[in-house]
């Protein structure tokens, strides 16, 4: 004889799935607005560090305005 077991439906979630449900909206804005800082202070050290003028300490000052110049262009 064979027996019939009831299989119930086990609902699993992920960890990302129950997180994602669970996301609160208003954190959600806050943490878009970090992000957005994050990026914004990047980029600005990018430009601050774009602006700084090459020195070559072991050359002579025609050198390092040639060098300069070649890297300018």
């Amino acid at each position: 004889m064979t027996s019939q077991t009831k299989t119930t439906a086990i609902h699993q979630e992920s960890t990302y799935q129950m997180l994602v449900e669970s996301e609160d909206k208003e954190r959600s804005a806050i943490e878009n607005f970090v992000y957005l800082l994050l990026v914004l202070a990047t980029g600005v050290t990018i430009w601050q560090f774009s602006q700084e003028p090459v020195t070559f300490a072991s050359l002579g000052n025609a050198q390092a305005d040639k060098m300069t110049a070649l890297l300018s262009t």
